[in-house]
């Protein structure tokens, strides 16, 4: 399958839809971002900041969504230049307006695929939270590859990379004890404009995982559809990929800060450029 017509691309395509939010709801949707962003940032200064004795403050995230993790690292002091890459236009804005809101003057927002962008130069810091290395992987053959040679070339010395990812173990088994059909439904916080998210969840034949969702908008007949064809890494495996592809010093954590701040089967890596 070729990257340009891959459903992944398109996947979040009118996602956080700025029509969808009064002036009212989404300052408190972005105030509730930057909160959620504490467990990132005492990460971050735990096992990057503190250990870099040349922290330049330069940090990339791929997948930015809002950007609320950038915006947060800038309120902290702790981001001189930010880079934020978004391939959905609807998400792009929003972090565009959440921007304006909490005069960011340090990041900046590109609305483009990773792929389609030459490398950065000497990056302390390269994130991809919610999974968005296995939204990639899956795009062609050399896809997981390339992102990790372009992470790596836009690296300085012994720069880092944080993956938050999820090892699918227990789904895979939920997946095979519902032959193959299983169904997950979930409620969103009342400050989302979408109520509820119903997901059917499938195995191809490269035991990639199909992730179908359907949103049901609060108080309105209203629902949004997409699809996601999601990498399952084990922890085995990624410390394998990682260190194949010139990083080293390859730690996983099964947790950011507490217990719960992850779930059942989700687990944060970080690596150093080699």
């Amino acid at each position: 399958m070729e990257t340009e017509q891959h459903v992944n691309l398109s996947a979040y395509d009118g996602v956080e839809n700025l029509s969808n939010f009064t002036e009212e709801s989404f300052k408190e949707y972005c105030d509730g971002k930057l909160q959620s962003c504490s467990k990132h940032i005492e990460f971050i200064k735990k096992y990057c900041i503190d250990n870099d004795v040349t922290w330049n403050g330069k940090v990339c995230e791929i997948g930015s969504g809002n950007s609320k993790l950038l915006y947060r690292l800038e309120n902290e002091n702790l981001l001189q230049e930010g880079i934020g890459l978004e391939i959905s236009s609807s998400r792009y804005k929003f972090a565009e307006k959440f921007k304006s809101y909490i005069g960011s003057k340090k990041v900046q927002n590109l609305n483009k695929n990773v792929f389609d962008i030459s490398h950065l130069n000497s990056f302390d810091l390269i994130i991809g939270v919610d999974i968005v290395l296995q939204l990639i992987a899956p795009l062609n053959k050399n896809a997981e590859k390339s992102i990790l040679e372009w992470i790596k070339l836009s690296l300085k010395p012994n720069g880092f990379l944080i993956l938050e990812l999820w090892d699918f173990e227990h789904i895979l088994k939920q997946i095979e004890l519902f032959k193959n059909d299983l169904r997950i439904w979930e409620e969103f916080p009342e400050s989302d404009p979408w109520e509820f998210v119903l997901a059917d969840i499938k195995k191809n034949e490269q035991n990639d995982v199909i992730w179908k969702k359907m949103f049901l908008k609060r108080g309105a007949m209203e629902r949004s559809e997409f699809t996601n064809i999601l990498r399952p890494y084990s922890t085995q495996k990624i410390t394998s990929i990682l260190e194949q592809n010139g990083f080293g010093c390859v730690n996983i954590f099964n947790r950011w800060v507490s217990d719960k701040d992850t779930q059942q089967g989700e687990y944060v890596v970080l690596a150093q450029k080699i």
